[in-house]
């Protein structure tokens, strides 16, 4: 036990100071302190007046059974029971030597004479009763066993040192637990137990096993999702009692308290108690546990899961401050189990947004490939029907709108082809420095026999000089021929566009096509950037388009860090505007 000794090296430096000054007002060259640990343990702390001994002893461990025999044999006065070496029941001698220190003073045929097994040893128990600790006296002055008139007196005269280990021991045991919630804390925050609610339960196991001193843990989590829910307690809980626990952990969460379960007995919850008591009984003493605890854990209103804490006969009982304490860490792990979902979840939605999004390309690609050799076929056929002398009138008007139909399906697939090339986050844009202006003069350059021909007449206005900007040259005029385009398409005869670029106050560069069209309405708006969307306007739906055009301006512009920001009015006109970043 010496790696997981009790206490720091004040508080057994302070015992030590208490067993030595309790020895020599008793009249006893040897004093020793042993704690109780959990698993039916007991632990030399402090041993005074036998270097040896100490060296041997303190930080080890014994069997608290095998002394509560040895005390059963012995004549108690008091708070001290002195044990007589021909006291000790058979075996019992030879199980002690293991754990014990037997001073090197002779034995004698004298009953009056202290023999190398006596022993003074009186029980400290806390004001619950429980027993913490045992405090020995050995080898009194001169080797003489005391009078029944001189252990009758050492009670009281020890009454004092014993209320004081107490102190002791619980002030300790309390900074323990609160070094030992810190350390929690530090594992429910860390990295991998924020991101995988498993590694989460393995850590804090590990960790609450001993920030609540019990022998064995285990934590269920309620969530519906895949957690590893362990059996380390070894109960083989059937489904009934398993819910009626969940429900018990839900009223224990409500009402912020434990549940202690032992042996015939439920406290904290008269439901559980009236119907599965019985039940925990057999189990509890079949596994040498003293006491079940079920502590809830959970966030806000929400119950999460719970703690089932283990103590094994012969562990003290479960105090009320580390009911308290199990409560706060029930608050601290259901706050890292719900943002380890949480971000589980999270995990799992992004991947599956991802294979979508992949799956979304392929088609993209797959169908605009699919569809253009056989719609090639259609157009030729149809371009040849048209023009075919034999064909009647009837027949070419078909053919000719079998062209309209196929013109349209090949703008389609076009535009289907850029949004899932500008889309794609594996075919990043070949970002380059270039001149704004230049790009949307060549626009206008481009655009000016259509523009022409609708009679609308196309003007150049802010900023004519140099204004660069980062980005994929290809891409960009490609969103500023969609929005020219649309300007024209959407605008009647004798209308004007203003196309320009404009410097911002932070330094950035914002491109806009203002005309003077048939605008759109407040309730279009809000899908203008939906895929296929088609105004519900009955003038725009009279005009070619394939509601792809503003959903690819928009990728375009996102993938360059930049934004587009649209104001329109029914009748009155769109600016259209492209913010590009500093």
């Amino acid at each position: 036990m010496r790696d997981l000794s009790w206490g720091g090296p004040r508080a057994r430096a302070l015992l030590h100071d208490i067993a030595a000054d309790a020895a020599a007002r008793a009249g006893f060259r040897v004093a020793a302190i042993e704690v109780v640990r959990p698993q039916g343990l007991l632990e030399f702390v402090a041993i005074t007046g036998e270097p040896e001994g100490s060296r041997q002893l303190l930080g080890t461990g014994s069997r608290l059974e095998d002394m509560v025999a040895a005390i059963g044999g012995g004549e108690a006065f008091g708070s001290v029971t002195f044990v007589a070496e021909e006291s000790y029941a058979p075996g019992l001698e030879e199980r002690l030597r293991d754990g014990s220190w037997i001073p090197d003073i002779p034995r004698t045929d004298d009953d009056g004479d202290w023999q190398p097994l006596d022993m003074l040893v009186a029980e400290v128990r806390d004001e619950r009763g429980s027993l913490r600790a045992l405090f020995y006296l050995d080898e009194p002055f001169g080797l003489k066993r005391p009078s029944r008139a001189e252990l009758e007196a050492l009670s009281p005269s020890l009454s004092l040192t014993l209320s004081t280990v107490v102190t002791v021991i619980e002030r300790e045991e309390f900074a323990h637990l609160v070094r030992s919630i810190r350390a929690a804390r530090r594992v429910v925050q860390s990295s991998p137990a924020r991101h995988d609610v498993n590694h989460l339960l393995r850590e804090a196991r590990e960790t609450l096993l001993d920030a609540l001193a019990v022998d064995e843990l285990e934590i269920h989590v309620f969530l519906d999702e895949e957690v590893d829910q362990p059996d380390s307690l070894g109960l083989e809980i059937d489904g009934n009692v398993c819910r009626a626990l969940h429900q018990a952990a839900a009223r224990a969460w409500t009402e912020q308290r434990v549940v202690i379960i032992e042996p015939g007995q439920v406290w904290g919850d008269t439901a559980l108690a009236a119907e599965h008591a019985d039940w925990f009984t057999e189990p509890l003493l079949q596994l040498g546990y003293e006491a079940l605890v079920i502590a809830p854990m959970g966030v806000d209103d929400d119950v999460l899961g719970m703690l089932l804490c283990a103590r094994r006969t012969g562990s003290r009982r479960w105090t009320d401050g580390e009911g308290l304490a199990a409560l706060e860490l029930g608050h601290d792990l259901g706050r890292a189990v719900a943002n380890a979902h949480a971000t589980q979840r999270e995990r799992r939605l992004l991947e599956e947004l991802r294979e979508l999004e992949a799956a979304r390309h392929w088609f993209l690609r797959e169908l605009t490939h699919e569809i253009n050799n056989p719609m090639t076929v259609i157009a030729a056929n149809a371009e040849f029907l048209a023009t075919n002398p034999a064909a009647d009138d009837r027949d070419v008007r078909r053919a000719q709108a079998i062209l309209r139909g196929t013109e349209r399906l090949g703008d389609l697939l076009q535009g289907l082809s850029m949004l899932s090339r500008v889309s794609d986050p594996h075919r990043p844009p070949t970002m380059e420095r270039f001149d704004l202006v230049g790009v949307v003069e060549e626009t206008i350059s481009s655009m000016a026999a259509v523009a022409e021909k609708a009679g609308i007449t196309l003007h150049v206005v802010g900023d004519t000089t140099g204004a660069f900007v980062l980005g994929d040259v290809r891409e960009i005029a490609g969103a500023v021929t969609n929005l020219v385009d649309n300007a024209v398409k959407y605008s009647d005869p004798d209308h004007e566009i203003w196309l320009g670029v404009e410097r911002r106050e932070d330094g950035g560069l914002t491109f806009s096509c203002r005309d003077e069209g048939i605008g759109i309405s407040e309730a279009d708006q809000a899908n203008l950037f939906a895929p296929l969307f088609r105004s519900t306007n009955d003038q725009a739906l009279l005009r070619p388009g394939t509601g792809l055009g503003l959903g690819i301006v928009r990728e375009i512009m996102q993938r360059h860090g930049g934004s587009v920001e649209i104001s329109s009015a029914l009748g009155h006109g769109t600016t259209v505007r492209l913010h590009f970043r500093p």
